[in-house]
């Protein structure tokens, strides 16, 4: 069986989707370089599931078995910004779709002239694609966008040999050279790295973490996300039981924040369903205040005091 097959294998069945309704939206507020806040809006789209296996990822869990029926993301983009109803001047758009965005199996390259005139109104786009996805295509859409582009692209970890078994079927190489292609061309990057992904030792979790960011700010991203590693995908408790992963901790996630924030660039920490890395009920609720309130100043906070600490 191979890597991918096992993967798999240990898989819960997919959530239904819908290919005309889009997964849900919600607005947020983006800190930039200068400090300011610029409202931002993510689509969540359901399309066709990524062809790349990755043993950490569950994002494939609300996606489709096949290929994105033609026409439907427009239509989904078109029905989120009717319910988001977004405000006037500047603003952000990210279009999300559990997949890479310049895949034509997970977006046809038919649709993109009407989601080009959707998304004009919005000063930037970011689209979430895979580095070995990064070419002509990605090329001409950013030259045919009435705003900027920025790409998503998960770094994960330039931990050698974790990098080597996440089964994503890509290098540092490849990811230096995708993030290079996007620099020459004026395009931006927001990277994904992983707090605590499997293979790596659990106290050198932050330390890793802190290099990988370090190394995306000097392949030229302007933002990095800090994603703490979360269980829940079959793959992951294997690994957890065989003592290959070990679910990182709020207070690892604290600090790998706290120690980025001098890197350079825009940091943030990933705080969806952050309360399942809490050990303790009484300070976790104001310790994600905390780094909701670090995300958004790009200052470190004095940390909290509490019993457990």
């Amino acid at each position: 069986m191979s890597r991918t097959e096992w993967i798999r294998s240990l898989r819960s069945p997919k959530r239904q989707v819908d290919p005309g309704e889009p997964l849900g939206h919600f607005w947020e507020e983006e800190r930039e370089r200068d400090g300011r806040l610029l409202p931002a809006l993510t689509i969540f789209l359901a399309g066709a599931e990524c062809p790349f296996t990755c043993v950490f990822c569950d994002l494939w869990r609300e996606t489709l078995d096949g290929a994105t029926p033609p026409g439907s993301i427009p239509s989904q983009i078109r029905k989120a910004l009717a319910a988001a109803e977004p405000p006037t001047g500047p603003v952000a758009v990210k279009l999300y779709n559990a997949s890479n965005f310049f895949e034509p199996r997970a977006v046809p390259p038919d649709d993109e002239a009407e989601i080009l005139e959707l998304v004009a109104p919005f000063s930037r786009v970011t689209v979430e694609c895979h580095p070995r996805l990064i070419g002509d295509r990605c090329l001409r859409f950013a030259e045919r966008l009435t705003g900027s582009l920025e790409v998503a692209m998960g770094l994960e970890t330039i931990h050698p040999e974790a990098l080597a078994k996440l089964n994503k079927e890509m290098t540092l190489a490849d990811f230096d050279r995708a993030a290079s292609t996007l620099r020459a061309a004026g395009i931006g990057l927001r990277a994904f790295v992983l707090l605590a992904p499997p293979f790596t030792p659990p106290d050198e979790a932050v330390d890793w973490a802190v290099r990988s960011a370090e190394h995306a700010f000097e392949q030229g991203a302007a933002r990095v996300s800090l994603i703490p590693v979360r269980g829940g995908n079959g793959a992951m408790e294997v690994l957890q039981e065989s003592g290959d992963f070990t679910p990182p901790g709020l207070s690892q996630l604290e600090e790998a924040l706290e120690r980025s924030l001098s890197l350079g660039g825009i940091v943030t920490a990933d705080l969806w369903d952050a309360r399942r890395f809490a050990i303790c009920p009484e300070c976790a609720d104001v310790r994600i205040a905390r780094l909701d309130l670090m995300n958004r100043t790009g200052q470190a906070e004095p940390r909290t005091t509490c019993t457990c600490n």
